[in-house]
């Protein structure tokens, strides 16, 4: 069973969408991971929690959406009034928007969230959070460690099992192989084999017309790949596996 990581959609469902083609994606064999951050900022929160709810129900265990900081904006019962005001900042009026057009409100995907959000996945050769870890035994990490803080990536200190991660934005997919130094971009459309430690960040700035990143993973193996929002020409340019010189 093929493992496919998607980074912070951010309410970019076209990005999204043309990603899944772009891998090939299949809902019945493949794992499907969210690492968190599915709504806010782009346009088109709605379709985005929309298509996420109809990929649980077909997928079930193998949908697996990761707790990110916009998650736990939206799911905070006394958001206090800094992080409030944050996140109307950094894009949750983009969503209200997308939810009214349809004759919604947003705050009805509140029960759905709950449900079906987790702080943190694991398996055999990687592990996925939002937004970083500094103790390997995953329950141990702290809910800001998990869902909001910055500074894992950013130090590269962590050298346990390899973890997966979103929420720090970068051009490319980054390694970080927790020597202390400066993350190294990571080619997309290449095999490669899964390193044992550190972190790989795959948030790719796709709601700020950057790249929407995902992460292909069988055995011990993976591969990158992207779709990249071509806003100004109004289309999408693909670039998958088999078109490296796109």
């Amino acid at each position: 069973m093929r493992t496919i990581i998607v980074g912070d959609i951010h309410g970019s469902c076209d990005e999204w969408e043309c990603l899944m083609e772009t891998v090939h994606f299949d809902s019945e064999d493949d794992r499907l991971i969210l690492i968190g951050d599915l709504m806010d900022r782009g346009k088109d929160s709605y379709k985005v929690f929309c298509k996420a709810v109809s990929l649980q129900e077909k997928m079930q265990d193998r949908f697996v959406l990761i707790k990110g900081s916009h998650e736990k904006f939206l799911l905070e019962e006394n958001l206090s009034l800094p992080y409030r005001v944050l996140w109307n900042f950094i894009g949750k009026r983009e969503a209200v928007r997308s939810f009214k057009q349809h004759g919604r409100r947003m705050d009805e995907c509140i029960p759905w969230f709950k449900e079906h959000c987790v702080p943190y996945f694991e398996a055999e050769f990687f592990q996925c959070v939002h937004a970083g870890v500094t103790k390997e035994t995953l329950p141990e990490n702290d809910d800001y460690t998990l869902f909001m803080d910055h500074k894992c990536t950013r130090k590269n200190q962590y050298t346990g099992k390899l973890t997966i991660t979103g929420h720090v934005r970068f051009k490319e997919p980054m390694r970080f192989d927790g020597s202390g130094k400066s993350g190294v971009p990571l080619p997309y459309n290449q095999p490669m084999f899964l390193p044992q430690s550190g972190f790989i960040c795959i948030d790719t700035g796709c709601a700020e017309g950057n790249k929407l990143t995902a992460m292909v993973i069988e055995g011990d193996e993976y591969y990158l790949a992207c779709a990249t929002s071509a806003r100004n020409k109004g289309k999408y340019i693909e670039v998958n596996k088999e078109k490296e010189n796109l």
